[in-house]
């Protein structure tokens, strides 16, 4: 009796080696690692120069100083928005930065500082401070930089500000921008320094010693023209020297 048996076929396992997909996955595997060690750790992307630029020397080497840690770092994984915010937290001078990275080794910085328009000092010039058109107090300087420029003072002697800070309304300055360049231009009168009595009143004193009250809630042009016409009819240049004081707050203009 024969016997009858079943043959059991077993198809081969194709190689690993042999299939696509593998190959494929592998060759992306390291492709990724050889860009990762190329961008992250390898030395072809790292800071070596970081450029500032739009500002002097003095400022510059600060800024310098502040993100001189920065060298030698990943471009790639240095925080552009955590520089621009420490950059400006310690320089109220610097308004905007523009930061680029420009592969492969260095970062660009492009700065924009804040323009004077006066000086704004503590009644007894112990201190002062660039102030601009915003009124934003943004710089302690000397005396030796106070030359040629728009003097205000504070009668707020005992008030601690903070640099960065509005300390006057930018309407305030303004006014102040106006009256200097009426006075000096037209009337030919040089100003010592202008003092911020109150929101209302301010008050010029010239080179000659004398003073010019106004009041802020009335209108600026008007109070001049009332002052060139008095100055013109009144009181000619040879006579100011004795003059303490035109005082324009009123409807009426009194002097002495």
């Amino acid at each position: 009796m024969k016997r009858f048996g079943i043959r059991k076929r077993f198809k081969r396992k194709k190689s690993i080696l042999k299939n696509r997909f593998f190959w494929l996955s592998f060759f992306i595997l390291i492709l990724v690692f050889g860009l990762s060690y190329l961008f992250i750790f390898s030395q072809v992307f790292r800071i070596e120069e970081i450029k500032i630029s739009n500002t002097d020397d003095s400022l510059r080497l600060k800024v310098e100083e502040v993100i001189k840690n920065e060298i030698g770092k990943n471009i790639f994984l240095v925080n552009l928005n955590e520089m621009n915010k420490e950059i400006l937290s310690q320089f109220p001078e610097i308004t905007q930065l523009n930061l680029k990275r420009k592969l492969p080794r260095i970062i660009s910085i492009q700065i924009e500082t804040r323009e004077p328009a006066g000086i704004w000092c503590y009644q007894s010039y112990d201190k002062c401070f660039f102030i601009n058109k915003e009124g934003i107090i943004f710089k302690e300087i000397g005396e030796e930089s106070m030359e040629g420029k728009i003097i205000i003072l504070s009668l707020k002697e005992g008030e601690i500000f903070t640099l960065g800070e509005e300390i006057l309304v930018p309407q305030i300055v303004e006014l102040i921008l106006e009256i200097e360049k009426e006075l000096g231009e037209n009337l030919k009168i040089e100003i010592e320094d202008f003092t911020i009595v109150s929101e209302k009143r301010l008050n010029v004193k010239t080179k000659e010693n004398w003073g010019i009250y106004f009041n802020l809630e009335k209108d600026i042009e008007l109070e001049l023209t009332k002052l060139k016409v008095l100055l013109e009819k009144e009181i000619p240049p040879e006579e100011r020297r004795n003059l303490k004081y035109i005082d324009l707050r009123f409807e009426k203009i009194f002097y002495k």
